[in-house]
């Protein structure tokens, strides 16, 4: 499974790390990739994500989703 979504906040590599970290907690994912410049993540799993899960574990790190499909 591929899920995308914006996350307007990101600026930095630090800011890669600390999503890729947060999201690479959750059991079925196999692989996150964060975009810098597009303020894009990335997303492949074994399974469908948890959006609200995701939404609310990004806005524990202080990062918003704004946008996914």
């Amino acid at each position: 499974m591929e899920t995308k979504f914006t996350v307007p906040e990101i600026s930095c590599g630090h800011c890669k790390d600390t999503i890729e970290t947060a999201i690479n907690t959750i059991e079925s994912v196999k692989k996150v990739s964060v975009n810098i410049d597009e303020k894009l993540v990335e997303i492949s799993s074994t399974n469908t994500i948890d959006m609200e899960f995701v939404t609310n574990l990004l806005d524990e790190q202080g990062y918003t989703v704004v946008e996914s499909n």
